[in-house]
Parts: structure tokens; C-alpha cells; sequence
């Protein structure tokens, strides 16, 4: 499960200039250096112009100072910023397809009671769950939903903002 360890998982956003191969730059850093990424998550801003790239990785503070430090130096990078746990929101989508008929299918909404998803769409013996929350949550709900069969699913990896802190070029 994705589930963040303060003690080892670090939470980096990136400002990066909207351009083809920066994505690819910034994950060559990482490569290059060894260092894992364990989630990745890459969008637009409300500025078409840039793009921003939420990274978590778990190493000790000495290896993400110097990832920081080698991310600030590459040409499309705008602004970096470390996002700590107690200032961050963090969330993940989970978009689920279950093999559920329908007569198992009211004890799925019941074991799903205390969750908040969507259906976007249902048949005879499929479900598909949509679902957005704090990795935590996602862990909770993928426990729960074990007892199903899933056929297939989709998560899009951390994505997340400071409660503080302004980044550049917002």
C-alpha cells in the first residue's frame, strides 16, 4: 500500500515549465542518482504554461537535500518545494472494477458504507468504485474491498498541496 511513513517518505513538488521531456529529465535525476520513486503524479496548473510534479520518495534527509538540490539546478524547473506532513493534503483516485453480481451487491454497499465513492458505471457482474482520499484511506478501502474480486485497478499515484507555503508562479 502507499501509505506515507513520515519517518522516511518525503512529499516533493515541483514547478516545471510545460514543455515535452521535462518530465523525463526530472525522473533521469532520479534514476541516475538511485533513487527510488515510489509515487508519481504530473498535471497542468491553472497556468497552461507550467506543470506541476508531485513526488514522494522514502530515503533519509540527506539524500532528498541533495535531490532537491540537483532538481533546483535543472533548466525547466520553476520552484521546489519539500511539503511537510502536518501542512499537507494529500490525496489519491482509485478507480476499481469489481466482479460482483447482483446478489452480492448490497453487501458490497454495505461493507463500503462508510467510505464516500462514486459508480460511474455497473452491469450484472461488474462495479466500477471510484474512489478519492488520503493514502490511508485508499489502504482502508483496498482492505475492505479484499474480499471481492477485482478485476482491474487503476490509482493515480500522490498528488498534493502545501497549507502554507506559496510556490512561484502559481
Amino acid at each position: 500500500m502507499n501509505v506515507i511513513n513520515p519517518a522516511n517518505s518525503w512529499l516533493i513538488s515541483i514547478l516545471v515549465n510545460n514543455h515535452f521531456g521535462v518530465l523525463t529529465r526530472v525522473t533521469a535525476l532520479f534514476s541516475r542518482r538511485g533513487y527510488n520513486i515510489a509515487s508519481l503524479s504530473v498535471g497542468e496548473t491553472n497556468q497552461p504554461e507550467y506543470s506541476r510534479i508531485t513526488i514522494e520518495t522514502r530515503t533519509d534527509g540527506a539524500a532528498v537535500r541533495q535531490i532537491i538540490k540537483q532538481l533546483q539546478k535543472l533548466e525547466d524547473v520553476k520552484a521546489v518545494s519539500l511539503l511537510p506532513g502536518a501542512e499537507r493534503i494529500v490525496r489519491d483516485l482509485l478507480i476499481i472494477k469489481l466482479a460482483v453480481t447482483l446478489p452480492r451487491r448490497e453487501a458490497l454497499y454495505q461493507a463500503l458504507s462508510g467510505f464516500s465513492y462514486q459508480i460511474p458505471y455497473q452491469d450484472e457482474r461488474r462495479v466500477v468504485l471510484e474512489f478519492t482520499g488520503s493514502p490511508e484511506d485508499c489502504a482502508q478501502l483496498l482492505e475492505v474491498l479484499s474480499a471481492y474480486t477485482v478485476v482491474e485497478l487503476c490509482r493515480t499515484g500522490i498528488t498534493a498541496v502545501s497549507t502554507l507555503s506559496e510556490l512561484s508562479a502559481q
